[in-house]
């Protein structure tokens, strides 16, 4: 540095040489010719020139220089040479920016701009292949589609950055503090949910998504329920029980107890799939938003609307989204974090709603939840081929006696055709009903012939004759109306039952192998439900027989 400065200021090269360092071959070079330059100098006698003193301050100067900050070596080499040359600093003015980063007050940032609605731009190959494609849905399939959908509303509002960093949204900060209670225990389920008071209640759910290299995404059943009011947090897991929990599913399917959350329609529709529960009185917050705060319809265009949206613009707070969103949501336990967030989704809802109430009252709006409230159960009558439905006398040759009456609907299956291709033309891009392969049921027939499974069950019904472990099975269920661990019993022995999944499947089989058999189809969905996994099973034949014109 100090030999560039005394460059800079153009003084001879001897005095450069003197701060080369003594490996330097320049140094080296002149070594010579510095000793004859000082033999002819003590051999003169003239008077001492102004280079020689200034040799002689340099000398003087540089252990100084070398022990000391930089600051005193540029200090010293101007006071050094500036009778003789120029100064090193430049007269002009300092431009502000300069002036201001080198005070010792803190500087004054830049006001921050705010980007347009765009995605950002990659500045490399690398980057660019990575950057987001954002599916295409017609706006008309959103109902059909609704995960795709939400997606798409997800991509596009991810790539706007916001202007400024909120706080990370946590039911902890709220007082009173709720408690967060987490069970994989049907009975300790049933008792946890009589607990929550109110008829709002917070809702949501997760289950596990897997991804395989050319197959489409595919969805496990519903892993985690997670109901809230403002004191309790009840997280349930589902997927570990035997059966869906008795309480948890009258709360779903209760009209008057209000089940809030965003895209909620999509979660009652998938809670169907999964386990035939046909939920009501779910409220989406988009559409109380749109209500409630002309704000919230200035902003956005349409009533679902992601979750962390809602929440970052009634609450100030971000929804923490991470990977724990795709996590194993079947573990047993679920971890610390997982719970965090479940409870966090469910508890957001309740608290965003209150705020819209709060909105709605200063606007002067009444607000009534079942104005807003979706009902699965009304949709599903509504979509199959008559509301009333009744049921047949069973054969005279069975010599049992009639089934029991019921005041929900029920039917047999003669009341309807076997089959139709509108109905299952329908149900093809209907929410509630997908191919039995992606539910769980998969049959090698259909691979091998590519033919439906339920082409496959029709064929079988009309060519074999029902088994006779089927038969019996049926018996016990309808005419004796013994309860499922009693048949499981009576099929084998109680201290090694059969399992229940098994026995439930004796009993379709017997019904698709012979039409003419009575059975109430109200008793039969909930005989299906007693096991968690054989509605998603048989869920298609028995939309097929009910007459769904999804």
């Amino acid at each position: 540095m100090a030999v560039n400065a005394f460059k800079e200021t153009k003084l001879s090269a001897n005095l450069c040489h003197r701060m080369s360092p003594p490996s330097s071959p320049s140094r080296r070079v002149r070594a010579r010719s510095a000793s004859h330059a000082a033999t002819a100098a003590t051999s003169r006698h003239a008077p001492t020139h102004m280079k020689s003193r200034l040799l002689a301050t340099l000398d003087a100067e540089i252990p100084q220089w070398l022990s000391g900050p930089s600051a005193s070596l540029s200090e010293s080499a101007n006071t050094l040479v500036g009778k003789t040359i120029p100064p090193l600093v430049d007269p002009k003015p300092i431009h502000p920016f300069f002036s201001s980063s080198q005070s010792t007050t803190k500087p004054t940032m830049p006001a921050q701009r705010t980007r347009a609605k765009t995605a950002p731009v990659s500045t490399s190959s690398k980057a660019r292949s990575r950057s987001k494609t954002i599916p295409t849905v017609l706006e008309s399939d959103v109902e059909n589609h609704p995960e795709e959908a939400l997606d798409v509303v997800d991509v596009a509002e991810e790539m706007v950055e916001p202007a400024i960093s909120l706080p990370t949204y946590s039911y902890e900060d709220y007082v009173p503090s709720p408690g967060v209670v987490y069970t994989h225990d049907e009975g300790e389920a049933n008792d946890l949910v009589q607990c929550l008071k109110g008829s709002v209640l917070g809702f949501d759910l997760e289950w596990v998504v897997t991804f395989r290299k050319g197959y489409p995404m595919r969805s496990h059943r519903t892993a985690l329920v997670q109901l809230c009011d403002a004191r309790m947090i009840v997280l349930i897991q589902v997927s570990a029980m035997k059966k869906f929990p008795e309480k948890v599913k009258a709360i779903i399917e209760n009209k008057d107890v209000f089940k809030l959350g965003a895209n909620i329609k999509n979660d009652g529709q998938k809670l169907f799939r999964d386990y035939g529960i046909l939920a009501r009185g779910l409220v989406e917050l988009g559409a109380v938003a749109r209500r409630a705060d002309p704000a919230f319809s200035q902003t956005y265009k349409r009533s679902i609307v992601s979750l962390a949206r809602v929440v970052e613009m009634y609450t100030q707070k971000t929804l923490p989204k991470g990977k724990v969103r795709t996590s194993n949501w079947e573990a047993v336990p679920l971890t610390e974090e997982q719970k965090f967030y479940a409870a966090n989704d469910a508890h957001c809802a309740l608290m965003v709603y209150n705020r819209l109430k709060a909105i709605a009252a200063e606007n002067g709006l009444t607000m009534t939840p079942d104005t807003y409230a979706a009902d699965l159960a009304l949709e599903y009558q509504a979509k199959t081929v008559s509301g009333q439905v009744t049921t047949l006398a069973p054969r005279s040759t069975s010599g049992s006696s009639s089934s029991k009456t019921s005041s929900a609907p029920s039917l047999s299956t003669n009341a309807r055709p076997s089959s139709s291709a509108g109905p299952s033309a329908a149900r093809a891009k209907s929410p509630y009903a997908r191919p039995l392969a992606i539910a769980g049921e998969y049959d090698g027939r259909v691979a091998a012939s590519g033919t439906s499974a339920r082409a496959i069950g029709s064929s079988t019904a009309q060519h074999e004759p029902p088994r006779p472990q089927h038969l019996r099975a049926y018996n016990l269920w309808h005419h004796r109306s013994m309860s499922l661990p009693d048949i499981c019993a009576a099929l084998r022995t109680k201290d090694n039952p059969l399992a229940a999944s098994t026995v439930i499947s004796y009993v379709v089989r017997a019904l698709q192998a012979d039409p003419t058999l009575p059975f109430s189809m109200a008793r039969l969905k909930e005989f299906v439900q007693l096991e968690a996994g054989s509605w998603a099973r048989h869920r298609e034949w028995i939309l097929q027989k009910d007459g769904y014109m999804g």
